[in-house]
């Protein structure tokens, strides 16, 4: 769901889904939702979003939405404590042509829960199964305000073995120059401390596609590295060909959205994610 300012096309209020889901069968799937809104544009992915009247609209949300076949049903439930980007939940990315009367220049608020409980079912050509409430991971981000990503960006969402997650951005990167700048990452432990920490000069990206349809070039690898933590992770996009866009008769523009995992070192000891990888690519 997203609300568009037509007066200043920075200005967002959006919801941002991510499922990593094991059904009853065995099966697992992952699921973005998001209608990804940047400069007055949608990806044209639409939901209904329900809850009960007097609600906050989160901790007791229904999700229902069908893109391209696909039809997801499921109730949300957060298990844990909240993560919020930046360490207070506002981040500043200012664009051009701001105006102070109606917004602090390039401020937006930005939070989000990385431990949802998931009940419902997804159905794949005609077939409904069941989701296996005990498996599956969810997350869920709010953000509303200015958020000028004028030179494209890199985003990742990884759940470590050691139970920490890590939410982060690089903007602006090139193929030339795949570290952009600004670039930071928030570190979320399960008892709700936050760490905000630099993402270091040596991040890079490689392994680059040209999707055939946009002409549009995107990164297969990611290597992050937060020398403050003595950090570093390989982030594989598992899917290479990951580009979605617009459904016929929608008005929109191509982003990838990915399912990752990898491996890396956090303060010296060797660890597993899973995760998510998000480019908008202006490369």
């Amino acid at each position: 769901m997203v609300w568009l300012d037509e007066e200043n096309h920075n200005n967002l209020n959006s919801y941002f889904f991510l499922f990593w889901l094991t059904t009853m069968d065995g099966r697992k799937y992952h699921v973005t939702l998001a209608p990804n809104f940047f400069r007055g544009r949608t990806t044209g992915i639409f939901r209904n979003l329900t809850s009960p009247r007097g609600s906050d609209n989160y901790t007791d949300l229904n999700i229902s939405t069908n893109y391209a076949g696909v039809q997801l049903n499921v109730h949300i439930t957060p298990t844990g404590k909240n993560l919020y980007i930046g360490g207070g939940g506002g981040i500043t990315l200012s664009s051009d042509d701001n105006d102070f009367r109606r917004i602090i220049p390039g401020y937006s608020w930005y939070w989000g829960n990385p431990a949802l409980r998931l009940n419902g079912t997804i159905t794949i050509h005609g077939e409904e199964i069941a989701i296996d409430h005990n498996h599956p991971r969810g997350y869920f981000e709010r953000q509303w305000g200015e958020f000028g990503i004028s030179g494209g960006h890199y985003g990742y969402w990884l759940y470590l073995s050691n139970g920490l997650m890590i939410h982060g951005w690089v903007v602006g990167p090139t193929m030339e120059q795949p570290f952009g700048v600004p670039a930071w990452a928030t570190v979320w432990h399960p008892n709700g401390v936050h760490e905000v920490v630099e993402v270091g000069k040596n991040t890079t990206a490689f392994d680059v596609w040209k999707s055939e349809s946009s002409g549009l070039d995107y990164f297969q690898q990611v290597e992050l590295d937060i020398p403050s933590r003595q950090a570093r992770f390989n982030i594989h996009q598992l899917i290479r060909e990951s580009e979605l866009r617009p459904l016929p008769g929608t008005d929109g523009y191509n982003i990838s959205e990915a399912y990752a995992q990898g491996q890396g070192v956090w303060e010296g000891e060797s660890v597993t994610f899973v995760g998510h990888l998000e480019q908008l690519s202006f490369w």
